[in-house]
């Protein structure tokens, strides 16, 4: 699931990078961000669980 996001979340960030200047360029960043969260949180629970263990 953390790579998935991750390959996702570098993909849109190259379409953000190359297609800037209109309003798709801005939603394909903010998505970007967020699946770039989303991943680093989901890393840091699984570690967390690890801890426990």
């Amino acid at each position: 699931m953390q790579v998935a996001l991750i390959v996702l979340w570098a993909i849109l960030l190259i379409f953000w990078l190359i297609f800037q200047g209109n309003i798709y360029s801005r939603i394909l960043g903010v998505i970007s961000s967020a699946l770039g969260i989303l991943s680093m949180v989901l890393s840091y629970r699984a570690e967390e669980k690890n801890k426990k263990k």
